[in-house]
């Protein structure tokens, strides 16, 4: 069954995110180490404002797998330390990481 998990950059006073670096850099980094993993697809969004006008995240990326037991071994192989080591090159605060079963879709 195929999965996904979401990772979310804060919004916070303060927060930094380079999106050109993101683009360019980092996810062809992540497809680069954990396609072998059954990484498919991803998708990047530049979020907005919640209809209170709140923004507690500024980016999301979707990133979708072939199973579980997929990104279970990507999180836990070596390329994760090369994946997450370069966070710092484009945003100064840690993601928020979301996994789960995809139950739907159109």
């Amino acid at each position: 069954m195929a999965v996904n998990a979401t990772v979310l950059y804060p919004a916070e006073e303060g927060a930094t995110f380079d999106m050109t670096y993101y683009l360019k850099t980092h996810m062809p980094l992540v497809s680069e180490k954990w396609s072998q993993y059954g990484l498919q697809a991803w998708k990047v969004i530049q979020l907005l404002p919640g209809p209170d006008g709140s923004k507690p995240y500024s980016v999301a990326a979707l990133l979708t797998w072939e199973s579980a037991d997929g990104l279970s071994k990507a999180l836990k192989g070596d390329e994760a330390q090369t994946v997450f080591g370069d966070v710092p090159n484009f945003s100064n605060r840690s993601p928020i990481f979301l996994m789960g079963d995809i139950v739907g879709s159109s």
